[in-house]
């Protein structure tokens, strides 16, 4: 058990020398966004919680069109920074270069008895609240503010766009959100919590020692309850935060971005948000990435330079200075 252990901490210890080496290769040799314009940093948008706003590289517009950006992270994990790591940061500095403001706020996320969920969605309405408070400020144009998220980040963009009030409802904002951008996010929570793969999960949990599997028991932590034990509750909870259940027919345009091959996230998640689109002719782009995984595994150039002329596009079309 001790030799175990002991490999288990020279792996975790190699993984962070990894994370830092690549980290720092990403940030200082790969264009991310944070390494160009004006950055205002580590800005406290509400008790706790922060957000990186990153001003237009080049003035365009009077006043500059915002894209908000949600990272992933299963709910569980991820941070704000996490736009200069991912798949995304060509087409974040063509849209600065084009005269947006870009904000990546963190949100609240699950820990041992604290499930994400609705606190992680009030908290992305109050980013939106901040944007509203700080307009003046920072010059934004409060008549073209989008959301952009993916995969847990997704889920939370749509909620924000879908849901109208029902998480707010004492708030006085009235922040229009003029498109959302959805990157291989859940829409239907049901639907993936019944997956074959988390049973497998759960299978391969159960075979480790209980302090680990206790960790790293994911479904716990994000319910905050155990949901073998009250499947009705359960129900309940997954239908509440389903964005799938808050599509209506004045939902903003809405881009779908997912891979055929995603083992995380299946594509029906995309499947079913654009069946519902459709069928209440919502304004909707759904592009599917032959032979791509979750988080865009397995893209190749020209998918990959494809996704950023879909964002670029999108946003732009759905950007009105009537």
């Amino acid at each position: 058990m001790k030799k175990t252990f002991k490999i288990l901490l020279l792996i975790i210890i190699i993984a962070i020398t990894i994370a830092l080496i690549y980290g720092s290769y990403f940030y200082f040799f790969s264009n991310a966004p944070i390494t160009k314009g004006a950055i205002e940093y580590r800005e406290e948008y509400k008790k706790d919680l922060r957000l990186d706003l990153y001003l237009p590289t080049k003035t365009v517009y009077e006043k500059s069109p915002v894209v908000v950006f949600f990272h992933g992270g299963a709910w569980i994990t991820g941070a704000k920074e996490a736009l200069n790591f991912n798949r995304f940061k060509v087409s974040i500095n063509q849209l600065r270069n084009d005269g947006y403001a870009i904000v990546s706020p963190n949100y609240t996320l699950a820990r041992k008895n604290s499930p994400p969920f609705p606190n992680s969605i009030i908290d992305a309405f109050d980013a939106l609240g901040w944007i509203e408070l700080n307009s003046e400020k920072y010059n934004f144009d409060m008549q073209n503010i989008g959301v952009f998220g993916e995969s847990a980040g997704a889920h939370i963009a749509m909620m924000l766009a879908y849901s109208g009030n029902k998480f707010e409802p004492d708030s006085n904002s009235r922040v229009k959100i003029n498109y959302v951008i959805d990157a291989y996010g859940p829409s239907f929570l049901e639907g993936l919590f019944d997956m074959p793969r988390m049973d497998s999960l759960n299978m391969i949990l159960d075979k480790l020692p209980e302090n680990i599997r206790k960790k790293l028991d994911l479904t716990e932590k994000l319910f905050g309850f155990n949901p073998y034990e009250d499947s009705l509750r359960t129900i309940l909870y997954m239908d509440d935060y389903s964005p799938i259940n808050y599509v209506n027919k004045n939902a903003p345009p809405t881009l779908i971005i997912h891979g055929n091959n995603d083992r995380l996230v299946p594509l029906s998640q995309s499947e079913i948000l654009k069946h519902s689109l459709d069928s209440l002719k919502v304004e909707s782009e759904f592009h599917i990435l032959k032979g791509v995984d979750h988080a865009f595994i397995g893209i190749n150039d020209k998918q990959r330079s494809d996704v950023q002329k879909w964002i670029v596009e999108f946003i732009e079309k759905h950007t009105s200075f009537n």
